[in-house]
């Protein structure tokens, strides 16, 4: 065995290219979302695949902009907060589409049990090898949360070395770097960053700006005591300092968006300590055992607010995989401990799962079928009440992929998911306990195509999801509660074309619909309406220009279209959620190992914000934004 081993203007522009490793990928390439390696376009699910050549041809500078720039996601600022962003995929809406997409890193669950997006500002973006998205499917393998699907992030595995930092207005400036050393019996690597700013907003009532810092380290070392073992241990830290704006009125953001508009503006520090083990057995050249552990110490500090929490999560994964020319099989155990010590009480959440899914290759077909059961179980004591309860839940998968060619595939998959309430769901808004709240289940079925030539990819997939019990905040009463029955329904198409060398474009489209069919707490006034924010239109595109082997040129337009206020369940009220528009622009040129950038974010200087509710709307990528980058590769 192996060491384990998105219209525009036009752009008039001198020279542009990239070298040939970081041009698009075009042909079929690997997916491991469902832990059974497979190519794309023979998978039984939706997908979106990205390598590490595709990250660097976006012209992206960090995570949330790639996925916001060349993906089917719905990426915006958690009302200012720039390293831990809101995400939503099919319909599941800004308020709550992050808990509906099960995220990992290198196969550790980044979801919380509270309220609060997965970080993923604390990732930078040229650690990255591969982020596979998979679209209504991935509850066997991932359970809670997957209910609209799963995103995956791969780091890299080989050791490399660079330094790199950038400059751009409102003082932002970044540094990273990637160091390392490989060895017959051992690799070790690490890397780091740091970026900040002075923020876009003019200064509050007590003189700060909208100011904000990240910094992040990571460690990981890979031991092989044999050829068949693996051994691995990681350590990461992360450290987040933001100052959330406040709202405006919707006269006051088309007026100046920068303006305080009498807020002062609330700060929260926010620290993550992860340290993890690893280890994968080779038994045979068709068995293996793998054991993964992770404990992630977090604090979390609202200091305007005088509010302190800690967090403490612990993750263990047993997996016992087995693979053929014609037949694969995973099957294994999952373990999640949560516990959030804040607030004037303890609350728990622990997931524990079973499961199994096999995939069977008969000529040109592939079926894929596999379950799960998962208990979840939470406490909450307040030092004079002790509250218990507990869910025993379960999904299932049912796959099918026919290629017809070397050209053409099509692929059909049913999916039964699960979401398990956060324990934020269980508190009103002043904090106080209100009551725990049911699980949401979502059936979801998708049927669709990929075809692929030699200068063209493209996937369509049309779905629909029936769900019931789907999560949400009752604005008006202060409360979270279930919707008793909803459905969604859409279309989604990815396409990129090479005209010829130089020229190359990516399209990403989704339509969704997202209806609220009844609901009790509305007294009917819900029923029927469209889930609010959500938007129907959803378009990512992209130019590639390339008339040089050393530099290059992308121009990228993202777009969606307005949507009801995140509270107006009832689509009552006069002000919607402003569409979305950024245009991006960004120039790199390599000479020898030495990489320039310049990456221009908002390019026309479009407002957006996320409307709330009636004049309570909160400005993001509001301003055009720019910075200057360089990077030597040893």
């Amino acid at each position: 065995m192996k060491k384990l081993n998105y219209l525009s203007s036009v752009i008039l522009l001198s020279t542009a290219s990239t070298l040939a490793a970081e041009q698009l990928t075009l042909d079929p390439v690997l997916v491991s979302a469902k832990k059974t390696d497979t190519t794309d376009i023979a998978a039984t699910y939706a997908s979106e695949v990205y390598d590490e050549n595709d990250i660097k041809s976006s012209g992206a500078d960090t995570l949330y902009n790639f996925l916001n720039q060349n993906t089917s996601i719905n990426v915006m600022p958690s009302f200012g907060n720039q390293y831990v962003q809101k995400i939503d995929m099919r319909g599941y809406g800004l308020n709550d589409g992050f808990q509906n997409i099960a995220v990992t890193l290198n196969g550790r669950r980044l979801n919380n049990i509270d309220m609060v997006a997965p970080l993923l500002g604390s990732i930078a973006l040229n650690n990255i090898e591969r982020i596979e998205i998979t679209k209504g499917t991935g509850s066997v393998i991932y359970g809670d949360n997957a209910t609209a699907g799963s995103i995956q992030i791969y780091t890299k595995e080989a050791v490399s070395h660079s330094i790199g930092v950038s400059f751009g207005n409102e003082n932002q400036r970044a540094a990273n770097f990637s160091t390392g050393y490989s060895h017959e019996f051992f690799t070790l690597r690490a890397n780091g960053s740091h970026d900040a700013t002075d923020g876009f907003k003019d200064e509050d009532l007590a003189g700060f700006t909208n100011e904000s810092s990240n910094s992040n380290t990571n460690f990981e070392l890979d031991v092989f005591p044999t050829d068949n073992l693996k051994l691995s241990l990681g350590r990461s830290h992360s450290t987040i300092d933001t100052r959330y704006t406040g709202s405006m009125t919707l006269a006051e953001y088309h007026d100046e968006p920068e303006q305080n508009s009498g807020n002062t503006y609330s700060r929260q520090t926010y620290h993550t300590d992860t340290t993890s083990f690893g280890a994968d057995v080779q038994l045979s050249s068709s068995w293996s055992v793998e054991l993964n552990h992770s404990q992630e110490d977090k604090e979390s500090h609202f200091v305007t607010f005088s509010s302190f929490s800690e967090y403490d999560y612990k993750s263990d994964e047993i997996l016992v995989k087995y693979q053929s020319d014609t037949f694969n099989l995973i099957s294994g155990v999952q373990r999640f401990d949560g516990e959030r010590d804040g607030f004037g009480n303890i609350t728990t959440k622990e997931n524990t799962g079973y499961f199994i899914q096999a995939h069977y290759f008969l000529g040109d077909m592939t079926f894929s079928l596999g379950g799960r059961n998962e208990e979840v179980e939470y406490k909450y004591t307040d030092g004079s009440t002790n509250l218990e309860d507990d869910h025993d839940l379960s999904s299932y998968d049912i796959g099918f992929n026919q290629r017809i060619n070397d050209e053409f595939s099509w692929f059909t998959n049913y999916n039964y998911a699960f979401q398990a309430p956060d324990i934020d769901r269980f508190f009103n808004f002043g904090g106080t306990f209100n009551s725990f709240i049911d699980p949401a289940r979502v059936k979801t079925f998708n049927i669709g195509v990929n075809y692929v030539t030699e200068n063209s990819k493209t996937k369509l997939t049309w779905f629909r999801a029936d769900l019931n019990n789907e999560i949400f905040y009752n604005a008006p009463t202060f409360t979270n509660t279930n919707i008793d029955d909803s459905h969604k329904y859409g279309l989604e198409l990815q396409n990129r074309y090479r005209f010829n060398k130089q020229w190359l474009s990516t399209l990403t489209y989704a339509y969704t619909r997202a209806i609220i069919d009844s609901e009790n707490e509305g007294a009917g006034s819900y029923d029927g309406q469209n889930l609010p924010g959500v938007s129907k239109h959803n378009v990512t595109l992209a130019v590639h220009f390339q008339p040089t082997a050393n530099s290059k040129f992308v121009l990228s337009q993202s777009y969606r279209s307005n949507a009801y206020a995140l509270n107006d369940f009832s689509n009552t009220l006069s002000q919607k959620q402003p569409r979305y528009q950024s245009t991006d622009l960004s120039y790199s040129y390599n000479y020898q190992n030495l990489t320039l950038s310049l990456n221009i974010q908002n390019l026309l200087d479009k407002e957006n914000g996320i409307l709330v509710r009636t004049d309570a709307i909160y400005p993001v990528n509001f301003a055009r934004s720019y910075n200057i980058g360089v990077n030597y590769q040893f």
